[in-house]
């Protein structure tokens, strides 16, 4: 199903629906970069999940009302749902009250209901799931009604950031002072250390808002009027790793293959990204923000797979790809142009100098590891092959 000038009203018309018609599953809805998932049980809603940081708004909203809570994730059999996997264990370990999970759900509810509003096309796709159940916490849902009033105040905040005139800033991205001639002019040292602070590239607007416990709105109105003069840019930033990929980077320190991943991008928080989504899985990464030093660096530890932007300050990547693919050692290796200009033209361009492949900034993480697999899924078997041989080899008899 397609629906398009999507808007709260037409959200809460389908999950009205569900609900009159006791659904047990979730409901997907993709705009083609992102997905958020809303599950239920006999028509009542479990939770709302998915979009781009879907672990920053689970530690924002746990911190936001319930700081004692903590969890064993060690205990959790899949990632599926794991947000409200947490809760109810918090719930029979009685850690907190169902009151306090129940609004941890309508907070992280709210956001997304805030981020699906601003969305003009979304796909919609049902899947069944009758395993899905809350026969632990029976009362850890959202009946309809309840439903209803957090997706209203989701639609009342959108309405009001159209009216504020914000529409060209999304709550994800981080706020940041630029350090400018311009700023110091205009400001005094103290208030540019407290702009500072505040606006430090690292923080959401979501995370400020919540931190400061002042209004979404009222925080973009003020920091957009430092953005319009160019006082103040904004940059994504990556989710934070689940507990689960905590675990999984916990164990992966200790895995022997950890195929070497560069990432030669000027801005730092690329790599960091990077390493985020990458590191859980097993792999190392090796940050080059510095492609003049780095390169010559980085052919010391021959990475396997290379991500690339094409736009640096001092390096051309058009010219730094055709480079290294020259170069006997990187004949092989797959180069991943990872960049926000993405068109037509730089594709081709990317292609003619050696790129194997190219992805559009910000990539999801579903998108960086099926890229990564895609092209590394054969080494490592070739990996774990000869590692299997070897060890068979080791617990041979001796005749």
């Amino acid at each position: 199903m397609l629906i398009t000038d999507i808007g709260c009203n037409k959200v809460w018309n389908a999950l009205a629906a569900l609900s009159y018609k006791q659904a047990t599953g979730k409901l997907i809805l993709d705009n083609g970069e992102q997905k958020w998932q809303i599950y239920f049980c006999r028509g009542q809603m479990l939770y709302a999940t998915g979009g781009l940081h879907q672990t920053r708004r689970w530690y924002r909203t746990i911190s936001q009302h319930c700081q004692h809570l903590k969890f064993n994730a060690s205990l959790l059999s899949t990632e599926e749902l794991w947000e409200y996997k947490l809760l109810q264990q918090g719930l029979t370990e009685e850690q907190i009250t169902l009151k306090q999970a129940k609004t941890i759900i309508r907070s992280s509810s709210y956001e997304i209901f805030f981020a699906l509003a601003s969305q003009s096309i979304l796909n919609l796709d049902w899947q069944l799931d009758r395993e899905l159940t809350s026969e632990l916490c029976p009362n850890l849902v959202l009946s309809p009604l309840e439903l209803k009033e957090v997706i209203e105040a989701a639609q009342k905040l959108w309405e009001r950031w159209q009216k504020i005139g914000v529409n060209d800033i999304v709550p994800e991205q981080a706020p940041v002072v630029k350090k400018s001639i311009k700023l110091q002019s205009r400001l005094s040292e103290e208030s540019i250390e407290v702009l500072t602070n505040k606006f430090n590239g690292e923080n959401t607007l979501w995370d400020i808002t919540t931190k400061k416990r002042q209004c979404l709105a009222l925080t973009t109105r003020t920091m957009y009027h430092f953005f319009k003069q160019g006082l103040i840019e904004v940059r994504a930033v990556p989710d934070l790793p689940s507990p689960l990929e905590q675990l999984r980077l916990a164990y992966c320190s200790t895995n022997r293959y950890r195929p070497l991943i560069a990432c030669i991008d000027s801005t730092p928080t690329t790599g960091k990204f990077l390493e985020q989504i990458l590191m859980p899985k097993g792999y190392k990464i090796e940050k080059i923000t510095d492609p003049m030093q780095g390169v010559g660096l980085m052919a010391k530890k021959n990475p396997e797979l290379i991500f690339m932007d094409l736009f640096m300050p001092e390096v051309d990547g058009y010219a730094l790809c055709n480079f290294l693919r020259k170069a006997s050692m990187y004949k092989q290796t797959p180069i991943i142009i990872y960049t926000g200009q993405d068109n037509y033209i730089n594709r081709a361009r990317g292609l003619l100098v050696g790129a194997t492949d190219f992805l559009r900034k910000p990539a999801t993480a579903t998108k960086i590891l099926e890229t990564v697999e895609k092209y590394l899924k054969l080494k490592k078997q070739e990996y774990q092959n000869k590692n299997n041989l070897s060890q068979s080899l080791a617990l041979a008899p001796e005749f």
